[in-house]
């Protein structure tokens, strides 16, 4: 258990606060919104302080002279910056800081913060990962890329529904691939051979590099045209990475928005960028962009409702690859009765950028999910650990969890009940938040 600050009570920290609490880590909110506090108070097993975050008062009375970390997420850079500099002066061990400003990286030594968030960067990161792999909604790496864990939707062509898994691993090689998870209903679920996947159930699938194909198989995904075209939505800061970056491989590239000075600051930065300055939620607007079967349209303003109107529109329109940007959770499940899945936000690409840090040092990747309460974890086995030597089918794994793959020096392995540990393993356990502290126990 970790003593922990978080500083801010939006949709970043709020998540934070909900899932570090539930894990019975200390945690102390402060937030200077009397409404925000209220609302978390009610929601969370916390102390919520409510006050100016980098404040020194506000710092002492939320315990920062022995807390481990500080995780500073408000809106407001500054705010962030100099509560982490204050709470490593009060004695706080490691401090986070959420930034936008890509050269303060150069002062993070002296302001003394260990690491800086920027969502935004992030946020492009997965969604360039979205549009080289089309039709998936989730990817992510361990190992250095050496395995992927790949999330989609299951449609009516799948090779895999209404099977138990073991039996089609008896037909397959176990080798290439592995179901992890699932979601059915609203419930997050590990799954294991007697599992029997259906249409419109959420996975993740573990493959080894090089392997997306099998993934995008048996998901019932066909192949599709590559992206040559991308239409932004919003004139954001993470509209203006992702736009520089598509750009220079030699995408064309449209950002529409009705922000006037925003597309000004674009087009003036950008001027391989088509800017239209227009209301995007016009579906006219839209279609005079130039709308082919090769186009993806990635909404990304600062706007949930304005991403949410523009995706639909696109949808309607026979766009087929669709990236929304979501902060409010409430707007999750609405997504998801429209049949769009690829959905970005920064309350995870925050987190994701901090949970490793919360785990056992042991621990070098901590992932959650947006469409999932499963969290995947990337452990190196030390020269001490307890399952040296030990096969994967004599553990007493918690039931809720599941060791999805192995990396022992080079070699990738989707390991069998007959894998034996050996030290410096790396492995990849997917769990639900229930077996988190289990599996830290067990191989940390």
């Amino acid at each position: 258990m970790k003593k922990i600050i978080i500083v801010g009570a939006g949709e970043v920290g709020s998540f934070l606060a909900q899932k570090l609490s539930a894990e019975q880590h200390e945690v102390t909110v402060i937030e200077e919104n009397p409404k925000k506090v209220e609302n978390l108070n009610s929601e969370i097993d916390a102390l919520v302080i409510l006050g100016n975050g980098a404040s020194p008062s506000s710092l002492n009375k939320a315990g920062a002279i022995s807390a481990d970390l500080i995780i500073a997420v408000t809106e407001k850079e500054n705010v962030n910056i100099l509560a982490c500099y204050v709470a490593k002066n009060l004695g706080t061990k490691k401090s986070f800081a959420r930034v936008q400003d890509a050269s303060m990286k150069t002062e993070q030594g002296e302001l003394k913060i260990d690491q800086m968030i920027d969502p935004s960067e992030s946020a492009c990161d997965e969604i360039e990962k979205l549009l080289s792999r089309s039709g998936i909604y989730d990817i992510y790496e361990f190992g250095e890329g050496k395995l992927l864990s790949i999330g989609g939707v299951v449609n009516e062509n799948s090779p895999i529904i209404g099977v138990p898994l073991h039996s089609i691993h008896e037909n397959d090689a176990r080798g290439h691939w592995l179901i992890t998870a699932y979601v059915r209903d609203g419930q997050s679920l590990i799954a294991n051979g007697n599992t029997i996947i259906n249409k419109d159930d959420h996975i993740k699938i573990i493959v080894k590099s090089g392997e997306v194909a099998t993934a995008t198989s048996l998901l019932g995904i066909s192949g599709r045209k590559k992206i040559d075209k991308a239409i932004i939505i919003g004139a954001s800061r993470s509209s203006e990475l992702l736009a520089e970056r598509l750009a220079a491989s030699r995408h064309d590239v449209i950002v529409l928005d009705d922000n006037e000075s925003d597309c000004t600051r674009i087009a003036e930065n950008l001027s391989q960028v088509i800017v239209i300055c227009t209301d995007p939620r016009d579906p006219k607007s839209i279609i005079d962009a130039g709308i082919t079967d090769s186009t993806a349209l990635i909404a990304l303003s600062k706007d949930d409702s304005k991403n949410i109107v523009c995706s639909l529109i696109a949808k309607s329109l026979g766009i087929a690859e669709i990236i929304t940007r979501v902060n409010k959770i409430d707007y999750l499940d609405l997504l998801k009765e429209t049949a769009i899945q690829a959905t970005i936000s920064t309350r995870i690409t925050a987190a994701n950028a901090i949970l490793k840090d919360v785990r056992s040092d042991n621990v070098t990747t901590a992932l959650t999910f947006e469409d999932s309460e499963v969290e995947a974890l990337e452990i190196h086995l030390s020269s001490n650990c307890n399952v040296l030597g030990k096969k994967l089918k004599d553990i007493d794994l918690p039931f809720s969890s599941l060791v999805a793959g192995v990396i022992r020096r080079n070699d990738v392995h989707i390991p069998s009940g007959d894998w034996e540990f050996a030290s410096k393993d790396k492995l990849v356990v997917f769990s639900l938040p229930d077996s988190i502290a289990t599996i830290e126990e067990i191989f940390c």
